[in-house]
């Protein structure tokens, strides 16, 4: 069980840092026209990934890497299981709603409220809801400040209006968004990992479980009910793989930082594990002329593709663990570390901004300043790269006065 005063994992969070700030920048670049095929998703048709086709699933595996830590200090400061199990709830509805919320706001608003209106309070009410931290200046207005932000969401849910939708609330779950694709995975992750405990075999077989379960779903021989089918499809499946193989991995780091272990010995074994996953994938792939369900496949979120990102994410976390841990480089970019420790605020942060920049185009005779930078291809490549680090660093200044979104 974990040590309730075990300090943060700083490979764990510059990996996460890292992924975070890849993601911002892939995703300014999906905007700049000619930019190079790698920083770009694989289409629905392809059989392939790109390393843009594995920001997703790193963070998913990271997600699982701090479960045994974040969960297992709970326990450790002796909330029951129930308490925990109860905080893993609300901490995976509040991502589902905040996803399905975001995913709206990508299909256009058409009511009376403009779409970066919509966009900018929506946020400013999930932050309101979930970003203040107890304590400090926030401790005495909290509650209204709270109430606040629960009567801004209200109101955009009602004042939202889709295109082609009828009735008077219009929100609708087109799918769950990446946060609410992320809380469903951590919802069943998590509460297996509160039933089984850090034991690294029941985890590993519930790797495989969700991966047979995934090529079942994905080849058509599951065929969910329809209506809880999206939310156990959701749970269990390729996404739920990916953290439970994170969280395997967790509890063996977890484990070896409690022995007294070669931290070489345990870098080598963990790239075992990597090249282990990628064996499975690479195998599961010869087999795609066969059928769909064993391509390579973000967009369709194939096994293969899943057991192929854990492997990257895995040996990507062994060469921070060399170079942070075992070497010692306490040296790394503030944009990383901040990332890292903050990495849903800058999620939010991104299209709120750029939200505010579409609020901005009549001060610059009705063009949005941040879109039209996005040509030639140099200047778009180097525009996305600044909005990353500007967000970044935005969440940290943020931060330092109060404000946090960990939910």
């Amino acid at each position: 069980m974990a040590d309730p005063k075990q300090p943060r994992i700083r490979s764990i969070d510059l990996l996460r840092g890292a992924d975070v700030l890849l993601m911002l920048f892939v995703n300014e670049v999906a905007g700049v026209a000619g930019a190079p095929a790698f920083l770009k998703h694989m289409g629905a048709a392809d059989d392939g990934m790109t390393i843009t086709d594995l920001v997703f699933p790193a963070f998913l595996f990271v997600v699982g890497m701090a479960i045994p830590f974040a969960l297992g200090a709970r326990l450790a400061r002796g909330e029951s299981r129930l308490v925990v199990l109860r905080h893993v709830v609300a901490r995976a509805a509040a991502l589902v709603v905040i996803g399905v919320l975001m995913v709206n706001a990508e299909h256009g608003v058409a009511g009376w409220l403009s779409l970066p209106a919509w966009n900018v309070l929506m946020t400013l009410g999930v932050l309101l809801v979930w970003g203040l931290p107890h304590g400090g200046a926030w401790e005495r207005p909290r509650g209204a400040l709270r109430a606040a932000g629960v009567l801004i969401l209200l109101l955009v849910v009602v004042a939202y209006r889709g295109k082609d939708i009828t009735g008077w609330l219009q929100i609708r779950p087109y799918w769950w968004g990446i946060l609410g694709l992320i809380g469903w995975a951590y919802l069943g992750a998590a509460s297996l990992y509160l039933l089984v405990g850090a034991r690294p075999a029941l985890l590993t077989a519930l790797v495989g479980l969700y991966g047979c379960v995934a090529l079942a779903d994905k080849a058509g021989g599951i065929g969910w009910p329809t209506i809880p089918g999206p939310l156990v499809g959701g749970i269990i499946g390729t996404h739920g793989a990916i953290v439970l193989a994170g969280c395997l991995l967790g509890v063996l780091i977890e484990r070896h930082l409690r022995s007294s272990g070669s931290r070489w010995r345990f870098a080598a074994e963990a790239l075992g594990i990597a090249a282990a996953f990628a064996a499975a994938g690479l195998l599961l792939h010869t087999l795609h002329g066969l059928h769909s369900a064993f391509s390579i496949s973000k967009v369709h979120a194939t096994l293969p593709w899943g057991l192929l990102s854990a492997s990257l994410t895995t040996a990507a976390w062994v060469a921070i663990f060399v170079i942070a841990d075992v070497l010692g480089q306490s040296e790394w970019p503030k944009s990383v570390r901040i990332a890292g420790e903050n990495p849903l605020l800058a999620y939010l942060l991104a299209p709120f901004l750029l939200s505010l920049f579409d609020l901005a185009a009549p001060l610059f005779g009705g063009t949005n300043p941040y879109e039209a930078i996005s040509q030639p291809v140099v200047l778009g490549l180097v525009r996305s790269a600044v909005f990353a680090w500007l967000v970044v660093r935005l969440t940290g200044w943020l931060r330092d006065r109060g404000l946090r979104f960990q939910l």
